[in-house]
């Protein structure tokens, strides 16, 4: 079996997987309960030699991402199943949570050298674990390309777990605990790393959906300063889907609303100390509270609750100025979005049907709009459905008259276009982006959000060359384009540059393109970005 030893001096024992040895559920925190729930990570401490870690850990509490939706039937089944003993037995979770897994090639050594890439997974900071996205595809290709890498993956609280919001929160600077617990994880690959073969100075760190935030919120925190004992955590980032988040403070309306219900569901109302309270409960009445929020998949769909909010002390101001103000991690990029983000969002807006309705769904969503921004809003966004979401397939799927121009909105804002306002404003390092369209024709979808993982961890096909061989190179090398791709990625400067500047992706292979789509949508999203937080 394979072993390696921590920086402690302890030596712990893998698994052999045959295409890969494995490192599983390894512990870099203590156990976040009782007086821990909610607050930063506390480093482990205990002695782990002579330990096998050859399984995952639990997954960290999910919460039902239909949240209150107002029919209770699919709630009420997806609550009994969550906490069901066979959901337990095949995806378990708990508090006890906080655990890093170190996949490599067969037969690495300490002294190896190889590139690290450190993944964060996505689910809306509401759902979501490490061991859901099995790295063996991505570290057999990096073997066959002769630029082997290892592969880590970390565990991190979500939901109110992990992104509990509110004033009380804010005073006790207890903030984006799920935030703090990727940093810990990143500050224990520094550590340890070196003792799997890996090299701790070419570490890239990449994530999907709610893991391409989180990287965008890694690159932001401590107004970009991404050093650990002197040395930079990490060097290289990618981002699958997801850029700044357009969110209010920490003890921002939504966040102390939010807060505030979490507290009464949980029967914390009229407690002194409503922290303490919350803290004290049994993890089963927290994940009632928490699933009794909106979730994901409801009405107010990207107006999430559990996010990663400013808080004034790691995240220090709105994500969009930090990046206008350039504190952010100086290093290379790349992002990149599916043609079709919004339609995994809008399929509980088929209620919305009239320009009223879309009107009146807008305000609820954009409270920071006013009547006038909010039509400027749909002019750039027409009822016109061959322009909506699905792009690109004219009158089809439209399922209301105001389906496809509602998710073409969210779709832009939470992804395409907050992507293009990213790559228009970094200039900390040389830039990189792609766009989807391999599943064009898909029924109602298109080329949804996350598609992507199908063709990372599971599937081979023309998005593979990128989300495995392109990535792969750019973790190595700084540059995608020495995985030998029979087109060359161009580097990004900004929307305006006269050349290509986007890498495109369709179901027979590779082409490059412009990033100068629905530039009138851009205007009205981001001319003011904090006309749109929630």
């Amino acid at each position: 079996a394979p072993t390696a030893t921590l920086a402690n001096g302890d030596t712990i024992t893998g698994v052999n997987k045959i295409v890969n040895e494995a490192f599983l559920g390894i512990p870099f925190a203590e156990p976040p309960v009782g007086n821990l729930r909610f607050k930063d990570p506390v480093p482990y401490s205990r002695s782990l030699n002579g330990q096998k870690f050859t399984l995952n850990g639990p997954l960290c509490m999910q919460m039902n991402p239909l949240g209150n939706w107002d029919s209770s039937l699919p709630k009420a089944a997806i609550n009994l199943l969550m906490q069901s003993k066979l959901f337990q037995a095949v995806l378990p979770n708990g508090e006890d949570c906080l655990t890093i897994n170190v996949v490599r090639p067969l037969g690495t050594k300490p002294g190896a050298n190889l590139p690290v890439m450190v993944w964060i997974f996505g689910g809306g900071f509401e759902v979501g674990g490490s061991s859901l996205f099995p790295p063996a595809q991505m570290i057999t290709a990096s073997v066959l390309m002769g630029k082997p890498i290892i592969h880590v993956s970390m565990n991190y609280r979500v939901a109110s777990w992990g992104f509990l919001a509110g004033p009380d929160i804010k005073a006790e600077g207890s903030g984006n605990a799920g935030l703090h617990d990727q940093r810990l994880g990143l500050q224990w690959v520094a550590d340890n790393i070196a003792g799997f073969g890996g090299d701790p100075s070419k570490v890239t760190i990449f994530g999907e959906l709610a893991g391409s935030m989180s990287v965008m919120c890694q690159l932001l925190w401590n107004d970009g300063d991404n050093t650990y004992n002197g040395k930079p955590l990490f060097r290289a980032a990618i981002m699958q889907l997801g850029a700044m988040v357009p969110l209010d403070p920490v003890d921002g309306p939504y966040g102390t609303q939010i807060y505030d219900q979490v507290v009464a569901s949980a029967g914390c109302g009229s407690a002194s100390d409503k922290l303490a309270c919350l803290r004290s409960i049994l993890n089963d009445k927290l994940f009632q509270a928490t699933s009794d929020t909106p979730g994901a998949l409801a009405y107010p769909s990207l107006r999430l609750l559990f996010l990663p909010r400013p808080d004034g002390t790691f995240i220090t101001d709105d994500m969009f100025k930090l990046v206008r103000d350039g504190k952010c991690a100086n290093i290379p990029v790349i992002i990149g979005d599916q043609n079709d983000e919004g339609t995994f969002f809008g399929t509980l807006l088929l209620n919305v049907t009239t320009d009223a309705q879309a009107r009146e769904y807008f305000k609820q969503l954009f409270v920071h709009a006013s009547d006038a921004e909010i039509d400027t809003l749909m002019t750039a966004y027409p009822g016109d459905i061959t322009q909506g979401l699905p792009f690109d397939t004219g009158i089809l799927n439209a399922l209301t008259p105001q389906f496809k121009r509602i998710l073409a909105v969210l779709g832009d804002l939470g992804f395409t276009l907050a992507r293009r306002y990213f790559l228009n404003h970094y200039t900390g390092g040389t830039k990189y982006s792609f766009l989807l369209k391999q599943l064009l024709g898909l029924p109602v979808l298109g080329t949804f959000h996350s598609n992507d993982i199908v063709f990372q961890d599971y599937l081979l096909g023309s998005g593979s060359l990128i989300y495995n061989n392109a990535f792969i190179a750019f973790a190595t090398d700084l540059d995608p384009n020495t995985a030998g791709l029979l087109v060359k990625w161009p580097e990004y400067t900004s929307s305006l540059q006269l050349g290509n500047n986007l890498m495109m992706i369709n179901a027979l292979g590779l082409y490059t393109g412009k990033d100068n789509f629905r530039t009138a949508g851009y205007d009205a999203l981001f001319s003011n970005p904090l006309l749109f937080f929630v």
